[in-house]
């Protein structure tokens, strides 16, 4: 059984998926400053014996190919590698060497994760019934992200169905979050920049009154808007606002953004001498799971990990840029409980973020279920196209 197999192999890697993750953590790199991880990935991927290997793809990205016994048809596993401007404050003998640069959100577990799924998929290479792509991404932590330009630099030619996990320690080990559609929220970032003759404290502080009645008055009870303003500086003559726009919806988002605009017009044609800019920086779309995506992740979980608790969760206001992947290739993203209630306790992107290791495993463990039974995984997926 192709089950207890992958089972096997990632108890004998396990210390080695460890020694891995910790010399990441060790040696992060913040988004879009990512040259040594993806050399360190690069170098390992060529160690056990993969030959078809694509760097510098988009920027930093690294896309490997494993060929199966018939290469018509591939399924792709996304991780994503870049650290977080944070300084890393745990006691530990892997704590972060690099000042203001830690893996504070999981994603040297993620890398690990996948190397780990490569190398046992090269070892087992005869019983892989279709070609595998692993995709390891930089810039995921800071908008615009790398996988637009991955995506544009042809990292999905080819690719029938996609996957990515989270780690996440809100959740215990032991636990898979899933969706069968809503899944992250898109966030998208603004700037409003107030200059007048008048006094701009007054300006601003009608705008942020007005944003706030945008969701109260233009959205429906049951759709998912928050605008967030979450930093404003003011003194007499000038002002700044910057905000967030998280939703699910992209019609909503254009009504937001365009009750955005008119509110700055209508502000400026109220207050003689004013003149108000506003700046659009975009952000990640939502992340909208493919149903069967999220049906497959399921059945494999149960196959390899039949004692896990499967959880259906509620959508998260949180950015991730695995929305594009899905937005061109059939597929799903799923969380996989990292935390405890002592090392592993703390949130995301903070300095005491640790995480439960057995979770490389148990990620790997459900990459590779799909990769071995791809055929059937494919298949189903396109039935939902």
């Amino acid at each position: 059984m192709i089950e207890k197999i992958i089972q096997d192999e990632l108890e004998k890697f396990y210390p080695e998926m460890i020694e891995l993750r910790r010399y990441m953590h060790m040696h992060p790199e913040v988004s879009f400053n990512e040259k040594n991880t993806a050399r360190f990935i690069k170098e390992y991927l060529e160690k056990i014996g993969i030959t078809n290997i694509k760097t510098k793809v988009g920027l930093n990205g690294v896309v490997a190919r494993i060929k199966g016994q018939d290469s018509s048809k591939t399924i792709a596993f996304r991780a994503d590698f870049d650290a977080l401007p944070i300084n890393d404050a745990k006691d530990t003998p892997y704590k972060s060497t690099i000042p203001n640069a830690m893996h504070a959100c999981g994603h040297d577990g993620h890398t690990t994760a996948l190397l780990a799924t490569c190398k046992v998929l090269m070892d087992y290479q005869k019983k892989l019934p279709h070609d595998v792509v692993a995709i390891f991404q930089y810039g995921e932590e800071q908008a615009p992200g790398g996988a637009k330009p991955m995506i544009d630099a042809g990292c999905l030619q080819g690719v029938d169905a996609i996957f990515g996990a989270h780690l996440w320690t809100p959740l215990p080990l032991g636990t898979l979050g899933y969706s069968y559609s809503e899944l992250c929220a898109a966030a998208d970032r603004f700037e409003v920049k107030i200059n007048t003759k008048g006094n701009a404290n007054i300006i601003a502080a009608e705008f942020v009154s007005m944003t706030q009645q945008i969701v109260s008055r233009f959205s429906k009870p049951r759709e998912t808007l928050v605008i967030t303003l979450g930093k404003l500086e003011s003194s007499i003559e000038e002002a700044s606002i910057t905000g967030t726009i998280r939703h699910f919806n992209k019609e909503l988002h254009k009504m937001v953004l365009t009750k955005l605009q008119n509110l700055c017009k209508a502000l400026e044609n109220e207050y003689s001498g004013t003149n108000i800019e506003f700046i659009y920086y975009g952000g990640y779309p939502p992340l909208i799971n493919h149903k069967k995506g999220t049906v497959e992740i399921q059945k494999a979980t149960s196959k390899i990990l039949p004692d896990i608790k499967q959880l259906e969760i509620e959508p998260l206001m949180i950015g991730e840029d695995f929305a594009y992947y899905v937005e061109e290739v059939p597929g799903a993203f799923f969380l996989i409980g990292a935390g405890n209630s002592t090392f592993a306790k703390y949130p995301h992107h903070h300095p005491n973020f640790d995480f439960e290791e057995e979770v490389m495993k148990q990620t790997a463990s459900i990459f590779l279920t799909l990769a071995f039974d791809s055929a059937n995984v494919i298949k189903n997926l396109k039935e939902e196209q």
